[in-house]
């Protein structure tokens, strides 16, 4: 418990001493780095996060909570990112990432989804003592172990849509024990990621149906539940289970292309949603694991005036053509971003862009 409190006292100190610059505020002080934030700061930050905004969100890879330089840390994230799903290395809680976590959730208001790749029943939620151990339990192969640990039978419906909802719960469970504020469905059965779920319409639909009694904005638990990838393809019926869509539109080159991508979904959720409320939860992102493409901002871009910009601004600049707001935008491998000046600088462009402060003290 001890060792914990030291960690927890380091990242305050570590948190009045990083930059949290944004439109007034990218000209930080240097008293900024001194005496650290208030409280009256934090309360702010905290405010701004539950107002009616276009939000910002990454996915935060390579964790670890520790280092000096905080490229690894959550806590290095601009103050005003307002969502962050973990990418890998989610369930290795150490006790710096703990504290990493809890200072970001408590302090900043930053919300943090767990996330991992939907396939097939079981998918990161089995014991890995069920897979490794198959032969000398009797069984003639992993998958037939792990269908057996989940009571999944192979043409028995009703056995199917148990395992089904079994495995949703396993998820939350998941989320809780790892003090996560949600869960993201990587959903890509299109793009290299089928499996014996992620290929079925009506499993999936199950599956997020039991998933939104525990969260999502169905459940009234405050937990979130986001599909990212392939929000398109997900069964029309399910839209009302998710806070946000959340799609990879990596290279898109202009306006029109965002609209195309955008109706698509709004077309899927037709007669389960209207327009507004799929504009309103429709997030686009950028992919910035290319370190090049983080450190400029993304690739060519043209908005509807031909005005020539890098993408990741040119989403935040997207203004949906059937005038709705969007949800907000995103990168994917967010960190990579960290090393440029200011930190994460194309990220922080995009929330002043999107968001110019009604929170004067806010230095994002």
């Amino acid at each position: 418990m001890k060792k914990n409190y030291l960690l927890y006292i380091l990242l305050l100190l570590f948190a009045a001493t990083i930059w949290i610059g944004c439109s007034e505020w990218t000209d930080a002080k240097a008293k900024d780095y001194f005496q650290g934030p208030s409280d009256e700061y934090y309360e702010s930050l905290r405010a701004y996060k539950k107002s009616k905004h276009q939000i910002t969100f990454g996915w935060f890879g390579n964790w670890s909570g520790e280092g000096a330089a905080l490229t690894n840390s959550l806590i290095g994230i601009p103050d005003s990112v307002d969502m962050v799903s973990i990418w890998g290395n989610w369930s290795d809680m150490t006790p710096a990432k703990k504290a990493d976590l809890e200072f970001c959730q408590k302090v900043k208001g930053t919300k943090f989804l767990l996330c991992l790749i939907l396939r097939n029943i079981g998918d990161q939620a089995t014991p890995q003592e069920v897979r490794d151990n198959y032969e000398e339990n009797g069984f003639p192969s992993e998958d037939a172990a792990v269908k057996d640990y989940w009571g999944w039978i192979d043409a028995d419906n009703e056995a199917i849509e148990m395992a089904i909802r079994k495995y949703a719960n396993a998820i939350c469970d998941t989320v809780d024990r790892y003090n996560y504020d949600g869960f993201d469905i990587d959903f890509e059965p299109n793009f290299g990621n089928p499996g014996n779920m992620a290929s079925y319409g009506e499993r999936m639909l199950i599956f997020a149906n039991e998933l939104s009694k525990r969260l999502g904005p169905k459940s009234n638990t405050g937990k979130i539940l986001v599909v990212d990838g392939e929000p398109q393809t997900m069964p029309a019926e399910s839209g009302e289970y998710f806070d946000y869509f959340i799609v990879q539109a990596y290279k898109s080159p202009n306006d029109k292309d965002l609209d195309k991508r955008l109706l698509g979904t709004v077309t899927n959720y037709e007669g389960h949603l209207t327009e507004q409320e799929v504009t309103n939860k429709y997030i686009v992102t950028e992919n910035f694991e290319s370190v090049s493409a983080a450190m400029d901002g993304g690739y060519p871009f043209k908005d509807r005036n031909n005005n020539e910009m890098k993408s990741l601004e040119g989403m935040a600049r997207w203004k949906p053509n059937n005038g709705f707001e969007k949800g907000g935008v995103g990168t994917y491998h967010m960190e990579a971003e960290f090393p440029t000046n200011p930190e994460y600088k194309n990220l922080r462009k995009a929330i002043q862009i999107m968001n110019p402060s009604a929170y004067p003290l806010i230095k994002y």
